[in-house]
């Protein structure tokens, strides 16, 4: 998003508790990730921020395509997510 250097993360850990961090939102949910290339992400409820509209937006956006994915694939240090959109994300290398 310009303007910002924040960029979306997403965290799963090995029991699919699950962390989404947005450009404003942040948002727990729960993951279930299969060794045959399938993932299914329920968010729960986002924690209330100030931010304006347009982000605010772009968030839900993002969490609505997040709960759509239904497939995932790793190439190196991406990890897609398909689904309605499909989504990229890189792997945290630092």
């Amino acid at each position: 998003m310009h303007g910002t250097k924040r960029m979306p993360i997403l965290e799963i850990d090995d029991d699919g508790a699950t962390s989404i961090d947005l450009w404003c939102t942040s948002v727990q949910a729960q993951s279930t990730v299969g060794a045959d290339g399938t993932i299914t992400i329920v968010p729960g409820a986002s924690k209330p921020t100030e931010c304006t509209p347009e982000r605010e937006t772009v968030d839900q956006d993002l969490i609505t395509a997040l709960s759509q994915a239904t497939g995932w694939r790793r190439n190196g240090d991406l990890i897609e997510l398909s689904g309605a959109t499909t989504l990229r994300f890189r792997l945290m290398t630092n």
